[in-house]
C-alpha cells in the first residue's frame, strides 16, 4: 500500500496524530512487517508474564521464549529498573560521551568483570558493541586484524567456517556466516568474504538446511562427525591452509535448539586449532545463565579464543560484548569504533545482570529446573506423542522439542505451528526454531515469587504444550 506525508500538510499537525492511527494500518502502510503475528502487540511484562494486546483486547500470556532469551531475569526486574533510576537520577546524560572515544567507568568496570569471568586461558580484552550481529561483525574483524599482524600462510589466511543451522546474525557478514532458514538469506549477498559451511556436531539427530535450501537429516556418531569434517578438507571442500576462523554456537537457538556432543566439539576444535584456525563462540544466546552456568562454554571444556555475547546481557538492551584473547587486539586507535557501544546505560544494567546471576543462586536454579522439572516432562511428551515428536534436546532453560513425520521422516512444520497457534489460545507464547522445532527458554527467574509458583508456572508451559499438540493432531489429523 502506497504511503507518503501530503505534501501540503502541516508538520506539526502530523506530530498530533502519532499514536491515533490504528495499529494495523500502521503495520500494513509504514513498519516493516513483524516476525511474529501483525495482529500481536506488546503491550507490558512482570516476571514471566507479558500483557499484549490481541483481537482487540487486552491478554496476559506465559513468555515460554523469555523475550527470545533477552529477559533471563524476568520482565520488570526491580534490580534492572533500580539501576536505571540511579543513573537517569545521578546523570544529567544517561547514555554518555561515545565510549570508544571516550572511557566510562561503567563500561571499563564491565569489561574488567567480563575478561575476569569469561573462560579463557589467555589475557584477556573487551570490546563493546550494539547488538548480537554487531558483536559478530567485531569478532570477523578481530580475526582479520590478528592476521594483518602475522606473518608467512597465517597472513594469508581470509576464509571462515560456519555450521549450517546457525544463526549469526543478519547484517552482511554475520550473515555470510548465518545458515539457519533460506528467507534471512535470500535476496542478499552473502560472499562478504569465502565462507565455508559444515555440520553442527549435535549429540542428537535433527533436520537441517543446506547451502541450497534442501533439507537434510543429520545423524552422526562423534567419530564419524570430526571424520566427514577431515573428508572435507581432503576434498579441497575446505582449504584449511586459508581458514582465518570458525564460528559456531554450542547450543544452535534458532536453528532448532540443536545441542553440541562434547566429544565432537572437542575433536571439532582441536583439529581446527591444531591447524592454526582461531575459534569464535557465538554465546549471544546461550551465554548468562541460559544453561545453568554464566557461558555455556562450562559444559563443554573447549578452549576459544574467542565470546561473543548479547541478548540477557543488558536485560535486552542493545548491547553486545566481545571477550578475545588480548593477543588478538587492536593497537591503533580508530582500527575499531562505534558512536554507541558501550553506553554507561548498557553498560550499568549489564553489571547488574551478571550480579545478579552470581548471587541470587539463579544459574543452579535454571540448570535444576532444566534437568528436573522441564527436560524430563518433555521427555516423557515425546515418548506419550511419538507419533508426532521426533526428540527433545536441551541444556537448563534452553529447551526443544521437534516434530516430524516418522512414516516419511521428514520435518512437521506445518504441525509444528499449529502447537504454536493453539498454545496461544491457550494463554502461553512459544517461538520456532529451525525447521519444526519449538524453543522454550523462559526466564531463569520464572516463578521466583515462591517455588510452588515456579513449578505451576513451568508446569502451565508443559500443560499448554500436551493440550496443544493433542488439539494439533485433531484439527489436522494427521501430519502435513
Amino acid at each position: 500500500m502506497a504511503n507518503g506525508r501530503n505534501g501540503n500538510a502541516n508538520p506539526a499537525s502530523l506530530l498530533q496524530k502519532v499514536g491515533k492511527i490504528p495499529r494495523r494500518v500502521r503495520e500494513d502502510c509504514y513498519a516493516c512487517t513483524t516476525v511474529i503475528d501483525p495482529n500481536l502487540a506488546w503491550l507490558d511484562g512482570k516476571d514471566s508474564r507479558i500483557t499484549v494486546f490481541e483481537g482487540g483486547k487486552r491478554r496476559s500470556l506465559i513468555d515460554a521464549s523469555g523475550g527470545v532469551s533477552t529477559k533471563n531475569l524476568g520482565y520488570g526486574n526491580e534490580g534492572v529498573r533500580r539501576v536505571i533510576r540511579q543513573l537517569l537520577r545521578d546523570q544529567r546524560e544517561v547514555f554518555g560521551y561515545p565510549h570508544h572515544d571516550m572511557e566510562n567507568d561503567y563500561a571499563l568496570n564491565l569489561a574488567w568483570l567480563l575478561s575476569e569471568l569469561a573462560p579463557l586461558k589467555v589475557d584477556k580484552e573487551v570490546v563493546f558493541a550494539n547488538s548480537g550481529t554487531e558483536g559478530i561483525e567485531a569478532a570477523i574483524k578481530l580475526c582479520y586484524n590478528a592476521r594483518a599482524k602475522s606473518s608467512g600462510q597465517n597472513r594469508r589466511r581470509k576464509d571462515f567456517v560456519a555450521c549450517y543451522g546457525a544463526f549469526h546474525g543478519r547484517t552482511l557478514g554475520s550473515l555470510s556466516l548465518t545458515c539457519s532458514k533460506p528467507i534471512q538469506r535470500e535476496n542478499y549477498p552473502t560472499n562478504a568474504f569465502t565462507n565455508s559451511h559444515i555440520h553442527f556436531p549435535a549429540r542428537h539427530p535433527f533436520f537441517v538446511y543446506d547451502d541450497w535450501g534442501d533439507i537434510q537429516y543429520i545423524d552422526y556418531t562423534p567419530n564419524e562427525y570430526i571424520e566427514e569434517v577431515k573428508r572435507a578438507c581432503r576434498k579441497g571442500q575446505i582449504d584449511i591452509d586459508s581458514v582465518n576462523a570458525v564460528v559456531f554456537e554450542l547450543i544452535q537457538g534458532e536453528g532448532g535448539v540443536n545441542v553440541a556432543s562434547k566429544e565432537a566439539l572437542q575433536d571439532l576444535v582441536k583439529f581446527f586449532k591444531d591447524n592454526g584456525v582461531f575459534v569464535v563462540i557465538d554465546e549471544i544466546q546461550t551465554g548468562l545463565g541460559r544453561t545453568g552456568k554464566l557461558f555455556a562454554l562450562e559444559h563443554f571444556n573447549i578452549d576459544p579464543d574467542v565470546i561473543v555475547l548479547s541478548k540477557s546481557l543488558a536485560h535486552g538492551f542493545p548491547f553486545s560484548a566481545v571477550v578475545y584473547d588480548a593477543n588478538m587486539g587492536w593497537t591503533e586507535k580508530g582500527q575499531q569504533s562505534s558512536t554507541f557501544a558501550g553506553s554507561p546505560m548498557g553498560s550499568a544494567i549489564g553489571l547488574e545482570v551478571i550480579s545478579q546471576l552470581l548471587s541470587n543462586g539463579l544459574l543452579p536454579r535454571a540448570y535444576d529446573l532444566g534437568e528436573r522439572i522441564l527436560g524430563p516432562a518433555l521427555r516423557t511428551i515425546a515418548q506419550d506423542y511419538s507419533e508426532v515428536v521426533h526428540n527433545v534436546r536441551g541444556i537448563g532453560l534452553m529447551h526443544g522439542i521437534e516434530f516430524w513425520n516418522p512414516h516419511t521422516r521428514k520435518p512437521a512444520s506445518q504441525f509444528r505451528n499449529e502447537v504454536i497457534i493453539q498454545a496461544r489460545k491457550r494463554g502461553v507464547l512459544f517461538l520456532d526454531a529451525g525447521i519444526s522445532a519449538i524453543r522454550i527458554t523462559p526466564p531463569l527467574t520464572i516463578g521466583s515469587d515462591s517455588e510452588n509458583k515456579s513449578g505451576n508456572e513451568l508446569g502451565t508451559i508443559i500443560d499448554v504444550l500436551t493440550e496443544s499438540i493433542q488439539a494439533s493432531r485433531r484439527k489436522m489429523k494427521r501430519i502435513q
